[in-house]
């Protein structure tokens, strides 16, 4: 066994030093590209963001290029004019055009032509080629694969083809319904007439969650407002957007909102008539900065810095981003000389969503006079439902200490809430076997489950193939961030914990609590959250001490706890005085860690019946938000689609401290834990 586990670690530190000599991208073999692109002019004037410290720059070697292909002007006050300023706003951060170039295609309306431009510019040897629309998803994936060494991004989207085989595609979305939420608090608190117009583009991305949010902010602070929501069905028909306006107006609108590009001629009303107008994705107010109050900014300049940060390592996509309030993507900016009670409680709503103390979806029975008390986003969990019938098929047991227990626990914790009459659960176990689960899955469908849970990334195949079949079941999986609407599927929700999170807390931890300036981490296979819990639990130990050692093995399997035991003896003879590790094989480790009288970190499940002198702090998964939301939205007849999420923020992931730990290390990671909820800390992902 040793033999064995030796060989790994052999393995494994070969592929990090053959990893480590990729940093160079080799040219594109295609013919050059034919079409003429636009290049950025050098005098261009970024819109300004608030000050703030600003991460390091990607380094090169070389000037990097950019390409941007979007369906609207760079001057359109919305979706483009916000990732162009960005652009122009890395590029100055670089050096200016000798360090990085960017060239664009706008108004590509034609799906056809947009494909060409993104070909050309791939063939011609940019390394980040940006498709700003989610209608060009379908041609960039054809087209990725032929440019393997270029990096591809794409938005609004979760999917970066991961399940089609592509390495080379980055997503990215903004949570727009956020912001949205703060925009209608303000406007319930500006409203004289108690009757609000929203302009809406097309019923879709991020424009529908803003929208979303918005009314929902809006009813928040007041549920007797009036919100008149109309859609135009077209992102950059000026004159519908005007007439929109007008008609709510005559409706008795005194606030109007709206996105995308169409809406310059929504504020051209909204300023002829004297009605307030709030702003999401760019800046509007210099179309009228009398009527122009508040604005959801969007800024994509972290993430397209992390973009090439990645490419320059030789990572060329794979990674899904989004733009919160939280981590500063989305920015509130309101104008000067607002209603100090309207500004307040607006600014008080931005607070409590960073803090997770309020979901702009969820609000639950809060009020916004609510939002001073300390209150976490599980606290306000609403349990009211029908009747519902929930399956589960998971590759261990519902008493793993780990992934299968941590989903089948909040399922029960629900069920004791609301009884067993309102919610029936059902599940199967051990399904290591993929063709067995996916006969269970199709066999609680068939039954009349109303959700059906494949709790493994390995079953998806299995789940977009069964999907079809039962168009009023919903489905669910995880951990992944594809809901297979590319394929047509409208019935499955997709999940993930960002486990980078609890682990970059307990990284902190771990570096205040070592001796020996030595961590081991017993991790089962490099993906899924396993990966992302030891990429953040990395962060957080080297943001105290660069200098500890944190050794690292993967022993390639979730379940075999002797491997487990075996890395952990391994760590703990390499000087290793702190222990962490994933998945139900950590069993093992704990077991090693007990008799060494070694602390360990957990994660997922809470591990300490197992040793409660040595499991030292957890990260626990608490699912009963998700549960609770995929329940509602398949009553609500919306059977899929949806991607969530399981963060510090929201309450899906919780830190859980030994009360005998050292009260300066337990201060130093809840700060820590603070900072990321704030947006203060920003964890990057190897």
């Amino acid at each position: 066994m040793m033999k064995r586990f030796s060989w790994l670690l052999i393995a494994l530190l070969a592929l990090g030093l053959l990893a480590a000599q990729c940093n160079s991208t080799p040219a594109p073999t295609e013919a050059p590209a034919q079409a003429e692109p636009t290049k950025a002019p050098a005098q261009a004037e970024p819109t300004e963001a608030p000050a703030k410290e600003e991460a390091p720059a990607p380094a090169a070697t070389e000037k990097f290029r950019v390409a941007l292909v979007l369906p609207s002007p760079i001057t359109d006050m919305a979706w483009g004019e916000s990732i162009y300023d960005s652009l122009v706003r890395l590029q100055d951060e670089l050096g200016g055009e000798s360090a990085m170039e960017i060239v664009y295609s706008e108004g590509m309306f034609n799906v056809t032509d947009a494909a060409a431009a993104i070909r050309d510019y791939a063939a011609n040897g940019y390394d980040l080629v940006i498709a700003h629309g989610t209608q060009y998803g379908t041609s960039l994936f054809e087209i990725a694969p032929d440019f393997p060494d270029t990096s591809f991004a794409w938005g609004t989207a979760t999917d970066t083809g991961a399940d089609q085989g592509l390495t080379n595609v980055f997503a990215y979305e903004a949570r727009a319904e956020q912001g949205g939420f703060v925009n209608g608090v303000l406007a319930a608190n500006l409203t004289k007439s108690n009757v609000v117009g929203v302009v809406g583009p097309v019923e879709a991305g991020d424009a529908k969650l803003y929208i979303d949010g918005f009314v929902a902010g809006a009813k928040y602070a007041n549920p007797d407002i009036t919100v008149n929501v109309s859609y135009t069905g077209s992102f950059g028909d000026t004159s519908l957007a005007a007439e929109a306006a007008n008609t709510h107006i005559q409706a008795g609108a005194d606030v109007l909102t709206g996105s995308a590009q169409q809406v310059v001629g929504a504020i051209g009303v909204a300023k002829e008539k004297g009605v307030l107008w709030m702003g999401t994705q760019a800046d509007q107010s210099s179309l009228a900065a009398d009527i122009v109050v508040a604005t959801q900014y969007y800024d994509w300049t972290p993430t397209l810095r992390d973009m090439m940060e990645k490419h320059n390592a030789g990572t060329m996509g794979g990674e899904v981003y989004s733009l919160t309030l939280e981590n500063g993507g989305l920015q509130m900016r309101f104008s000067d000389g607002l209603d100090a009670d309207a500004l307040a409680a607006a600014k008080q709503a931005e607070a409590d969503i960073i803090a997770g103390k309020l979901d702009p979806f969820n609000p639950g029975e809060m009020s916004a006079s609510d939002t001073g008390t300390d209150m976490s986003a599980t606290d306000a969990l609403d349990y009211t439902f029908d009747p519902v019938r929930v399956a589960i098929v998971m590759p261990s047991t519902t008493t793993d200490l780990a992934w299968s227990q941590s989903l089948y626990d909040s399922l029960k914790q629900i069920q004791d809430v609301v009884g067993e009459d309102k919610l029936e659960i059902a599940y199967s176990e051990n399904m290591f076997n993929v063709t067995d689960a996916a006969a269970a899955i199709r066999d609680y469908a068939a039954e009349g489950y109303n959700l059906v849970i494949a709790h493994g990334a390995q079953y998806g195949t299995s789940l977009f193939e069964i999907a079809p079949d039962f168009p009023d079941t919903s489905f669910a999986w995880g951990t992944t961030t594809n809901t297979g609407a590319d394929e047509g599927v409208t019935n499955v929700f997709a999940y993930e914990p960002r486990a980078e999170q609890g682990g970059y807390v307990s990284g902190v931890l771990a570096a205040h609590l070592t001796k020996s300036g030595i961590i081991g981490v017993v991790g089962p296979v490099n993906a899924g959250d396993a990966k992302l819990h030891i990429d953040g639990f990395l962060a957080g130990v080297k943001a105290v001490d660069p200098n500890i050692q944190v050794n690292v093995s993967f022993t390639g399997s979730f379940g075999d706890t002797s491997l487990a035991a075996e890395a952990a003896n391994t760590h703990i003879q390499a000087g290793a005085d702190v222990l962490t590790g994933s998945a139900q094989q950590v069993v093992g480790a704990i077991g090693v860690a007990k008799d060494k009288g070694i602390p360990w970190l957990g994660i997922q499940s809470d591990q300490s019946p197992l040793a409660p002198s040595t499991v030292v702090a957890t990260d626990l998964y608490d699912w009963r938000a998700t549960l609770l939301e995929m329940i509602k939205l398949n009553q609500a007849g919306e059977p899929g689609g949806k991607v969530l999420q399981l963060t510090l923020a929201n309450g899906g992931q919780t830190m859980i401290y030994a009360d005998n730990l050292p009260a300066d290390a337990v201060a130093a990671a809840k700060q820590a834990e603070a900072d990321i909820i704030s947006g203060k800390i920003t964890i990057p992902i190897e």
